[in-house]
């Protein structure tokens, strides 16, 4: 009579290979998740992520030849994940909140200006750190440098298209949260820029990750809070990370002739409605 050593060994043989491949990945990304993400991949060992993963070693080993190989493809599924995920729904909300807070200033051009710097340095400064302390965004910083070492040709490629597709539908996506924010609070890209809001999506997108990556040396000029115009608060702190939006902003943005209030206050009203 078969032990249920073996009836084990037989359920998990008649795994066919894309499950198993799943089954594994699936592991290693969860070890990614919670332990955070090395170039090397020191800590993920392939005896132990086929045992988490319930699969049979013979199957793995038809799928991946070494760890080297798998490590490749791990970081293909691994940039597929980070770079689709670097979208911050809360700082989105936040927006919109601080919107919400402040509705009795959007009759005026003063007061819609006031709530768009008032935007700009909370929600830039609860970006910054929610993005920078993301495993997401560490994967995806990582891979990126992992493109300039030792990575396989075909792997190399792959990870490229991975991260290049990811950061065009989070440009994509961010662009046209910026337009409708903007233009509900009577401002829209200049004209040289032709409508497009990309450049401004992946400018701002820049200077959070640059900062990122600067704060690793130089935490005590990043992580400070400066002087800078007043909001709706009238002495607020800025930190680097809004400045450098607001500094973008000033150089895109223009006030909008054509602002309809009417509309806008409509708009803002259904948002009120929806927070509700």
């Amino acid at each position: 009579m078969s032990g249920y050593g073996d009836h084990e060994v037989q359920r998990r043989t008649r795994l066919r290979a894309p499950e198993v491949r799943q089954r594994v990945l699936d592991v290693a990304l969860d070890r990614v998740g919670s332990l955070g993400m090395t170039v090397g991949f020191e800590h993920i060992m392939m005896d132990d992520l086929i045992r988490e993963a319930d699969v049979s070693r013979s199957s793995t080993y038809r799928l991946w030849d070494s760890k080297e190989a798998f490590v490749a493809d791990l970081m293909v599924e691994i940039a597929r994940k980070a770079a689709t995920s670097l979208v911050d729904e809360s700082t989105m909300e936040i927006c919109v909140r601080i919107l919400l807070e402040n509705v009795e200033l959007v009759a005026t051009a003063d007061g819609r200006h006031r709530i768009v710097l008032e935007t700009i340095r909370v929600a830039l400064q609860h970006n910054y750190a929610s993005v920078v302390s993301s495993v997401e965004w560490q994967s995806y910083v990582s891979l990126t440098a992992a493109l300039l070492g030792r990575v396989d040709n075909a792997a190399r490629e792959e990870i490229t298209d991975a991260l290049r597709s990811g950061s065009d539908a989070f440009v994509e996506q961010m662009a046209a949260f910026h337009k409708w924010f903007a233009e509900l609070l009577g401002f829209r890209i200049r004209p040289e820029w032709a409508g497009d809001y990309r450049p401004y999506a992946a400018l701002v997108s820049a200077i959070v990750e640059g900062l990122g990556i600067r704060q690793i040396a130089n935490p005590a000029i990043v992580l400070a809070t400066y002087r800078g115009p007043g909001t709706v608060r009238p002495d607020p702190e800025w930190t680097l990370a809004s400045t450098g939006l607001l500094a973008v902003f000033e150089r895109f943005m223009e006030t909008d002739p054509d602002f309809d209030l009417a509309v806008a206050l409509a708009e803002i009203d259904a948002l009120r409605d929806s927070a509700a």
